[in-house]
């Protein structure tokens, strides 16, 4: 009887191993590479939406409050200023004004029942101080028709953030006519 020389392949060659090691790794480095991106877009979402709803908030309150006013109180000579006076509907006094709270800079109502934030303690006016932030209210005279007043200001996130991709502001700005 002849003997018959049988080889058996019971494993993988060097080549197939290093093949499926590498492109695994690299399937593994676009997993890793996705997650990231996404958690840092939604780490950047998050911040501009804060930022959006406080400015919103702020805006919508100070339009509605000066639109609703009787007359404007402080000087409306035109020139752009950090502040404004009105007279509401009650006779009561009411000022819309840059806070200093702590390092923060924040959008703040000013009135007999003390003062109410209308921006949180998450994003700032920034600037130095008030008079040098982001906030600008002018108050144009319209000769026997109500006051012309425009609102301005920009809010951005408190602190510094390490990636510049992280850095979330929003500008708003309205133009206002009193009613009354």
């Amino acid at each position: 009887m002849k003997e018959r020389n049988v080889f058996y392949h019971h494993g993988f060659t060097l080549i197939e191993l290093i093949v499926t090691i590498t492109i695994m790794s690299m399937i593994g480095i676009l997993i890793a590479q996705v997650f990231f991106t996404t958690s840092r877009t939604n780490t950047k979402i998050e911040l501009v939406k804060e930022a959006k709803q406080n400015g919103e908030y702020a805006l919508g309150f100070i339009e509605r409050m000066i639109r609703n006013s009787r007359y404007v109180t402080s000087a409306c000579a035109g020139s752009a200023d950090t502040s404004i006076t009105i007279t509401n509907p009650d006779a009561g006094s009411t000022t819309f004004l840059c806070v200093q709270d702590g390092s923060l800079f924040r959008i703040a109502s000013q009135s007999a029942s003390g003062i109410e934030y209308l921006t949180s303690r998450s994003v700032t006016l920034g600037g130095a101080d008030c008079a040098s932030s982001s906030l600008v209210i002018t108050c144009t005279p319209s000769g026997g028709k109500p006051a012309f007043i425009g609102v301005a200001f920009s809010l951005s996130q408190i602190g510094t953030p390490v990636d510049q991709f992280q850095k979330a502001s929003a500008s708003f700005q309205t133009d206002i006519t009193l009613r009354n």
